[in-house]
């Protein structure tokens, strides 16, 4: 069995970013391997652009090897980016061949129906930066290319998820938007259409969805660019109310998925910059993209499908001194087994702690061979235990810098959630981390990155951390785990000790 994730439009994308950086903190019941597929007509947005990026250091991350302790245990399986317009295709007019339509007897009928539903600029208005909020292009297209136009990688996606036992898809979109709330119902009954299905006709593979409504607005256009078709956050509630009414009427909910999640917050954050597509659309991430992912994996740890669900989630009960936070008591707990709010703070100071005290250490062992004798940890956990030489393995220490890039961007992608989001105060870390303008010299001591810090007699300090590196050899006699396992193991069981 697989878990199968598509990322629609530019919301979609955001959405799988932090479904990756989730998903290595060990939130998914087992091991299975997790397909990601990209749907954009603008293949150059800056968003998709980094969550391909993220993707790609969690699997870099991930061959340095972790036994058994529960954290990037799932592979990523990243298919290529595919956009719904044709090759040679500039426009709407090009997809749907306007010239054939409006000059040939046959089928000026139906071109003069085209051009009363699409206006001359909707018409003539390049795609290769999306739909730019206008869903009915979009479905337009999406539909031509899907129906007509079915594509040898959908046709391989599609045979994937007919041979694997118990298969779940699980969509991500906006829906007041152009490419996300277009692809979600047009790609859903595409798949359906193709997919196998029981004696009773029910789609054998389970899918569900995200339905992502308004969370955030851009400024307006810039002079020189106002006059061109353009997504408009004046048309976001329009749009989202027109297309919860199709979904509605369409019956979409009980014919084709098991669970649709509605995702969205009444008050809207203000992005920086004002964009037309490309890679100059690259919104920071924000917390309600947490909570799309967070259902992803509720659909994909749930095991009864015997009726059609519309799970709610919500924060709890605000008081004055609440009000307008997020906090841990605020994110739902979509585990199996254990907590999220275990999980990842574990893993957040794993990586912390891994960033600014092991990686450093190895590297200085790296460059200078005599280094490790001031390194304790180093002869008996990665040297004797491990088989590892740093200093001669360029490959194994090119593997724990994987990991040091991958950490970096786990944490920008944490930053741009705390620090970006004008409407809610994010209490989940320690905003400190990021007070150095390079946030590996933080200050702050690694049980000081979760919030609420918690002062303890057994706090875990970086003295406190070293120190439980170096005397973690007695635990050695009864670890089957080998080679860099042996210290993610020992790092990893000290961060999660420290609740």
């Amino acid at each position: 069995m697989s878990y199968y994730l598509i990322g629609i439009g530019g919301t979609g994308a955001r959405c799988l970013e932090s479904f990756v950086h989730l998903c290595g903190a060990g939130l998914l019941k087992d091991s299975q391997p997790v397909k990601i597929i990209y749907v954009d007509a603008d293949v150059s947005c800056g968003n998709l652009q980094r969550t391909q990026k993220a993707a790609d250091l969690y699997n870099k991350a991930q061959k340095i090897g972790f036994g058994n302790i529960g954290i990037f245990k799932n592979v990523l399986d990243t298919f290529d980016p595919w956009t719904p317009v044709p090759e040679n295709c500039a426009n709407l007019d090009d997809v749907f061949q306007r010239t054939s339509l409006v000059n040939k007897k046959d089928y000026k009928a139906l071109g003069l129906l085209y051009e009363s539903l699409f206006t001359e600029q909707e018409r003539k208005t390049p795609l290769d930066k999306g739909f730019r909020g206008h869903p009915a292009i979009g479905a337009a297209v999406m539909s031509h290319a899907m129906e007509e136009n079915h594509t040898e990688q959908w046709q391989k996606i599609e045979q994937q998820i007919n041979t694997d036992k118990d298969a779940k898809v699980f969509l991500f979109a906006s829906v007041f938007g152009g490419t996300g709330a277009a692809g979600f119902p047009t790609i859903a009954k595409i798949l359906k259409n193709y997919l196998k299905t029981d004696a009773e006709g029910q789609c054998i593979a389970k899918i569900g969805g995200a339905l992502v409504l308004p969370y955030f607005q851009f400024p307006p256009a810039p002079t020189d660019e106002e006059k061109e078709m353009q997504a408009k956050v004046s048309d976001f509630m329009l749009n989202t109310k027109s297309a919860l009414d199709y979904y509605n009427k369409s019956e979409i909910l009980g014919n084709i998925f098991n669970s649709i999640y509605l995702v969205g917050d009444n008050d809207l954050t203000q992005m920086k910059e004002f964009s037309l597509g490309a890679n100059t659309q690259k919104n920071d991430s924000h917390f309600i993209e947490i909570y799309a992912a967070l259902a992803a994996f509720d659909f994909f740890n749930k095991n009864n499908f015997e009726k059609v669900e519309t799970p709610m989630i919500a924060r709890g009960d605000d008081t004055e001194a609440t009000t307008d936070k997020i906090m841990w008591e605020d994110i739902p707990n979509v585990c199996v087994d254990g907590n999220v709010k275990d999980k990842l703070s574990a893993f957040i100071r794993f990586l912390y702690a891994y960033k600014n005290c092991i990686l450093v250490n190895l590297e200085k062992c790296a460059h200078d061979e005599s280094e490790k004798r001031n390194v304790a940890w180093y002869k008996d956990l990665v040297e004797k235990a491990g088989k590892i030489d740093v200093y001669h393995d360029r490959e194994v220490m090119d593997s724990f810098k994987a990991l040091g890039d991958y950490t970096d961007a786990f944490f920008e992608w944490w930053k741009q959630i705390i620090q970006s989001n004008d409407k809610r105060q994010i209490e989940l870390l320690n905003k400190m981390i990021w007070e150095s303008s390079i946030w590996e010299q933080s200050r702050l001591d690694i049980y000081q990155v979760v919030l609420p810090v918690k002062e303890r007699k057994d706090k875990l300090t970086y003295q406190a951390f070293f120190k439980g590196l170096c005397t973690y050899t007695r635990k050695l006699k009864t670890t089957n785990d080998s080679g860099s396992e042996i210290l993610m193991n020992a790092a990893y069981e000290l961060c999660n000790s420290s609740k």
